[in-house]
């Protein structure tokens, strides 16, 4: 089972079939041996979130059942009330019954060809993206855990807006399966007999060594997945440095030439005193570098915003 508060996950090594997908039985051998990859790939990946949310008591919700929401997937609403499924999201505060605040939003995908790249990065920034927009003044964790082949474009794609990416090469995957006697390796010329046998290896080989080849996936890729997750903790665990606030009081006065106007500019001295509040402007400074830059029209307002952010 995928759902529960962090520490409760169980680690499955052959994904559960929830109705999501048809009966694997009825597709081709290079759609199994696919999915099997894109599973175990995504399997192994929980293990060090699942244990970063335990370290920073964060709920970590994945697919699967919880009291909090409806079905089996992971889904959050943008600012414009579009739904989208996720893959991870870190919540602060969240339970079995109750959904927490979002701090991170991972998306995975596994992709054999560079030709399938560029879409997919596009298809995760724009399901994150208008939700991160959602809650910009918390500024959620964006991240991508990417694995089998990616263009560079692709990936630079997602790092230009904001996201972190751990990114497996395919080779890293086929050589943790080769190091204990599998090979997985296909490309477009393996034949259907060849790709059948492969499956056919998969699926003869022990759970308990497919523990091994995912322990060993992660020792290989264990420098990268730290820097994942690093960014991940600076980001989380961040604190607020300042707060600089700048209150805009007076009327905007329509001048019609320059020099008018420096001499408006000349003999202005002080705020006068019946002068209007017109807006407060806030910027938030963290200690990891994000800053959130806001205008208020009032000062309830601004406490109000004060008041939720941390």
């Amino acid at each position: 089972m995928l759902s529960g508060k962090t520490g409760s996950t169980v680690f499955l090594l052959k994904k559960v079939d929830y109705g999501l997908t048809s009966n694997i039985m009825a597709k081709s051998p290079s759609h199994i041996l696919g999915e099997l990859i894109g599973n175990f790939f995504e399997n192994a990946m929980k293990k060090p979130i699942e244990k970063f949310s335990v370290e920073n008591d964060l709920y970590f919700d994945t697919i699967g059942y919880r009291k909090a929401r409806k079905g089996i997937k992971v889904t959050w609403e943008d600012a414009d009330g579009n739904h989208h499924d996720l893959d991870y999201v870190l919540e602060r505060g969240g339970t079995e019954a109750n959904i927490g605040l979002p701090v991170a939003f991972i998306e995975l995908a596994w992709r054999r060809y560079t030709k399938h790249s560029k879409n997919k990065a596009q298809e995760i920034s724009g399901a994150i993206n208008p939700i991160v927009e959602r809650f910009k003044k918390t500024q959620p964790f964006k991240g991508a855990i990417l694995s089998g082949e990616f263009t560079s474009n692709s990936l630079e794609q997602l790092r230009s807006q904001g996201f972190s990416v751990l990114y497996i090469s395919f080779n890293d995957l086929v050589s943790s399966f080769r190091a204990k006697g599998l090979d997985i390796f296909f490309d477009e010329d393996t034949s259907s007999e060849e790709l059948s046998r492969i499956v056919d290896n998969w699926k003869a080989t022990p759970d308990s060594v497919l523990a091994e080849i995912r322990d060993n996936l992660l020792r290989r890729c264990a420098t990268k997945i730290n820097t994942f997750i690093e960014e991940l903790s600076v980001s989380v665990n961040r604190r607020i440095e300042s707060i600089h606030i700048l209150p805009l009081h007076g009327s905007s006065i329509l001048l019609s030439s320059v020099d008018s106007a420096i001499k408006y500019i000349n003999d202005y001295e002080s705020i006068p005193q019946e002068a209007e509040l017109q807006y407060i402007e806030i910027i938030v400074r963290y200690t990891n570098g994000s800053h959130i830059d806001c205008h208020f029209k009032n000062k309830q307002q601004t406490i109000d915003f004060l008041s939720k952010i941390d």
